[in-house]
């Protein structure tokens, strides 16, 4: 009798589990579906001509998908092992990532001038803005120099006594294929940088600025070259190997924008951001690139909900401090490097289904990544949207990626609770 009771019991419990599993593919399959549907009528509609989407729900992932192609001439199809510039992402995926790693192996106080190792400034007005100011957008740092504006002449063409088109001793930065920087130019960008003009320290104000003395800052302290660095303690220990500057293989690199101003060319494998090509795109505040998969697997580091199962790269306390707001001032969004949702009461940025403790960053190019700890949601969305212009901004007036959000929110049945 016990016997027939125990084996109903085990099919009884099969079935369960069967519909459970059942249940959940046909949410997952749904969800696939309508983001299907949202990023192929956006292509539809030129917002971009392809992308990527990863979605990871808890320690599962249930979207990992390419769309569309590399441009609207459909002819090179989008894979899941092709990359897109990232361009701010690199903001935090690499900057900030490395003053993390730092703060904990090295001791860097957060709380001290930058200027205790970037000298130069000690003669600036940026004498005491701190790493806290300055990773939370709040030292009142100008927004961006174009420093390409400086290398034309009035006649149009480009200064050779700055830039040439073959590579030589003096002319040693790569800029684009066949354009070369002399190599003593980057004085000048960092005296400019150094003599621009503080408004309104406090503030919020967005600074790509201080991200260019990143890398100099890193190998003072820790003997090792950014990018180094970086490969040493972050994108090589992750099994995709996407993430880095500077692209091997063209062909799988999503081209950005026709550049008819500086480089007159179509930008494909080197950085889109103009500053940042003048460093051989391997600079603080843009030059990465990289597979949605890949910067799915590399921003793990930040689920620690997941950190049982796992051997963290950085401490519980150093990701909290980092991801939550850094200042108690509601009009200023920002953790330290990273982007945060708006505090106001009507405010929706990015999305206003998405908790206070979430955390990401965006790119001019039309990047995107955000995790939610409060659903342990992780979501990664790139596309080329500058091609081939950036005046292309239909994927911020369409609300692309909020809309991406409500569906995962939705369709996964995730609340969040503040």
């Amino acid at each position: 009798m016990f016997g027939l009771l125990n084996k109903i019991f085990k099919i009884s419990f099969t079935v369960l589990l069967i519909n459970i599993s059942f249940g959940q593919e046909n949410i997952v399959k749904n969800l696939s579906f309508k983001v299907d549907s949202l990023i192929n009528s956006s292509i539809n509609e030129k917002a971009f001509p392809g992308g990527q989407v990863y979605v990871k729900i808890g320690d599962e992932i249930v979207i990992n998908k390419s769309f569309g192609y590399h441009t609207y001439d459909s002819i090179v199809k989008v894979e899941n092992d092709h990359v897109y510039d990232l361009a701010s992402l690199t903001k935090v995926l690499a900057s900030t990532l490395s003053i993390m790693k730092i703060s904990e192996d090295y001791n860097l106080d957060l709380n001290e001038p930058v200027s205790n190792y970037i000298t130069d400034l000690k003669k600036s007005n940026k004498i005491n803005t701190t790493f806290v100011d300055v990773l939370s957008h709040t030292g009142g740092w100008i927004p961006y120099i174009n420093h390409h504006y400086l290398l034309k002449r009035k006649n149009g063409k480009l200064k050779k006594s700055i830039l040439r088109n073959k590579k030589s001793k003096r002319f040693n930065i790569k800029v684009s294929e066949d354009l070369f920087l002399r190599e003593s130019y980057h004085k000048k960008i960092f005296k400019s940088i150094r003599k621009s003009d503080l408004k309104n320290p406090g503030d919020y104000q967005y600074s790509g600025l201080f991200f260019f003395y990143v890398p100099i800052i890193v190998e003072k302290i820790t003997s090792n070259n950014f990018e180094d660095y970086l490969n040493t303690n972050f994108y090589k220990k992750i099994k995709n190997n996407s993430i880095g500057f500077y692209p091997n293989d063209k062909s799988k690199v999503a081209p950005t924008e026709f550049d008819s101003f500086f480089r007159n060319s179509l930008i494909q494998g080197s950085v889109h951001d103009e500053a940042s090509s003048l460093f051989n795109g391997k600079s603080g505040n843009a030059g990465l690139f990289g597979s949605a998969e890949g910067i799915g697997e590399l921003i793990e580091l930040f689920e620690t909900w997941n950190f049982q199962n796992s051997t963290p790269i950085l401490k519980k306390n150093t990701i909290d401090r980092f991801t939550s707001y850094a200042s108690q001032d509601l009009d200023v969004r920002r953790g330290l490097g990273f982007d945060k949702p708006k505090r106001g009461i009507e405010e929706v940025y990015p999305n206003k289904k998405l908790s206070k403790q979430s955390f990401g960053h965006t790119g001019f190019t039309g990047t995107f990544f955000w995790i939610d700890p409060k659903v342990k949601l992780s979501l990664v969305f790139l596309t080329n949207r500058v091609y081939p212009s950036r005046k292309n901004e239909k994927l911020y007036e369409k609300n692309i990626r909020s809309k991406l959000l409500d569906i995962v929110f939705e369709d996964l049945k995730i609340t969040k609770n503040d």
